[in-house]
């Protein structure tokens, strides 16, 4: 009984899987970084400085823009169930540096894209080979760790979100500014790294037996393989009530997320240029100051969001999902006002402080809302849990937001537009000041509605909440292979947990509060 002691082996695999998922952040953000370069029209006359050949834009508009992040989430989410059978499975190591090749060598293609649907297919390419790590990364966590140490790891694990995210918007613009505001150079800076990670993760990262944290499981090899078994799989996850509405309000999360990541440096620079073209933001600043913030209110949120829910678990169970509903319910109207002033020069710094705010309180819930989805399902099926819900979380959420949102700011574009006056965006360095003023506004009322399914994320969360204590105390009797009052009518669940687990564990010998965010007790 007691707290799993860490090894060194399970210090270096974190530092691993730290890594690896920075560089995911990194490579994600980076289209967000260089839209405005994408967006140029194909025959835009080059600087006098850029002697580079084939950088031209494709002249895109803002709902293709969002599309380019979009199709990314498709192929992400598309893939992400397939990868959630074979982590519950086989080796996990070998199937993440499987993956970081694929998305590394896909970002790398995307550099030498002739057309916007080449660069779309690379995307999705991107997507796919991401789909792999984001998947089973977190149960290998939840298999070294347990009790408190896991939640801690996990806040170390979700710092890489904001510190990768700035990065890519950083990294990105300035490698484009630095290679004559040629946009392909700053695809080219991550598949490097990317196979250097792979090799390394073969090596270095440790492939604990499922459930092995909590005494589940132990030299057990995996789950049972085929249709049945991962339709049984299915069955079992879609009874946990708690998990089916924080997927719904994780949805919510990555709705508001993806618009903010895609758009925010874009709008940036149409806001700052409504009063005096003057006044803007060029490409490079925009980047560089929506990256500044969002690591540190990353660092903020991931790090304090965690520690927040770690000691209110101490109290209550529902710890992981109130905190979640809480900073979600905050997020909402510190996005609104931000995006409100944002066009109004005097008041820029308000701008960049309610962003902040926003951002610490959309990543506050990172750590607590992984800590949740372990501690409701059995560490067997934790992959194919995990795999489903960011499945459905980014079908409804950030799939959908960058292209949603560029479709409703064309359309209110080209109904704010005086007759006569072309829909088609131009730079906007040669913007008239009339259309400087309907792209703002434009993009402005169409990412309102990412401030508002915030809010609606956090009714999602309480709702969890109420029945997350119950799904915690049945996910621990299923992984010690017992039975509860109450488990009687849900016989053939208990039938396909039973296959593919044995009794799994030795009855406890202390006392150990289940109050505490470890969820599942040793």
């Amino acid at each position: 009984m007691g707290i799993v002691t860490m090894s060194s082996r399970n210090y270096v695999t974190m530092a691993a899987l730290f890594s690896i998922n920075l560089l995911n952040y990194m490579d994600r953000l980076t289209i967000s970084g260089i839209l405005p370069y994408l967006e140029n029209p194909a025959d835009a006359k080059p600087k006098p400085n850029q002697t580079c050949t084939g950088c031209a834009g494709f002249g895109i508009t803002d709902s293709e823009s969002g599309l380019l992040q979009s199709v990314f989430i498709v192929g992400y989410m598309i893939f992400s169930p397939v990868f959630g059978y074979f982590g519950d499975r086989y080796n996990r190591p070998l199937i993440i540096s499987i993956g970081i090749l694929v998305w590394s060598g896909a970002t790398l293609g995307g550099s030498f894209a002739k057309s916007y649907g080449a660069l779309i297919a690379f995307r999705a390419l991107v997507g796919i080979g991401e789909a792999s790590y984001a998947t089973i990364s977190p149960t290998i966590i939840a298999d070294m760790f347990a009790k408190e140490k896991r939640m801690r790891m996990l806040i170390i694990f979700y710092l890489a979100v904001p510190i990768g995210s700035a990065l890519g918007y950083i990294v990105s613009g300035q490698v484009a500014a630095a290679a004559c505001d040629c946009w392909r150079w700053a695809f080219r800076v991550t598949p490097g790294l990317g196979v250097i990670l792979a090799i390394l993760c073969m090596f270095l990262i440790k492939d604990p037996p499922r459930g092995e944290s909590e005494h589940a499981l132990q030299h057990s090899s995996s789950a049972s393989t085929g249709w049945r078994a991962y339709l049984q799989d299915i069955k079992y996850i879609v009874k946990v009530k708690s998990y089916v509405w924080s997927t719904l309000a994780f949805a919510t999360v990555t709705f508001t997320i993806g618009a903010l990541a895609q758009w925010i440096p874009t709008y940036i620079r149409w806001a700052t240029a409504y009063e005096d073209k003057s006044y803007a933001y060029s490409v490079k600043w925009a980047g560089l100051g929506v990256g500044a913030i969002t690591v540190v209110a990353g660092l903020v949120g991931s790090y304090v969001g965690g520690e927040v829910a770690r000691l209110l678990g101490r109290r209550t169970k529902q710890a992981n999902a109130l905190v979640c509903g809480f900073s979600s319910l905050l997020a909402g109207p510190f996005v609104y006002i931000a995006l409100t002033v944002a066009h109004v020069h005097k008041l820029i710094a308000v701008t960049w402080t309610f962003m902040f705010l926003g951002m610490v309180m959309l990543l506050f819930g990172w750590a607590p809302l992984a800590a949740l989805q372990l501690s409701i399902i059995v560490p067997t099926r934790r992959a194919t849990a995990s795999a489903i819900q960011l499945f459905f979380s980014h079908l409804l959420g950030d799939a959908l937001s960058p292209f949603l949102i560029g479709w409703i700011s064309d359309g209110i574009r080209a109904s704010l537009l005086p007759p006569g006056v072309p829909t088609a965006l131009p730079k906007l360095e040669d913007a008239s000041h009339v259309v400087i003023v309907a792209e703002e506004r434009a993009q402005r009322y169409a990412l309102y509605s990412a401030a508002l399914m915030s809010v609606v994320g956090a009714l999602f969360f309480i709702i969890s909440s109420w029945y997350l204590p119950g799904d915690m105390d049945a996910a621990q009797r299923q992984a010690r292979g017992r039975r509860g009052s109450g488990d009687d009518e849900d016989e053939d669940l208990q039938q396909s947990v039973d296959s593919v687990a044995e009794p799994l564990v030795k009855p406890a010998t202390s006392d150990v509060s289940v109050n505490t965010t470890d969820q599942l007790i040793l």
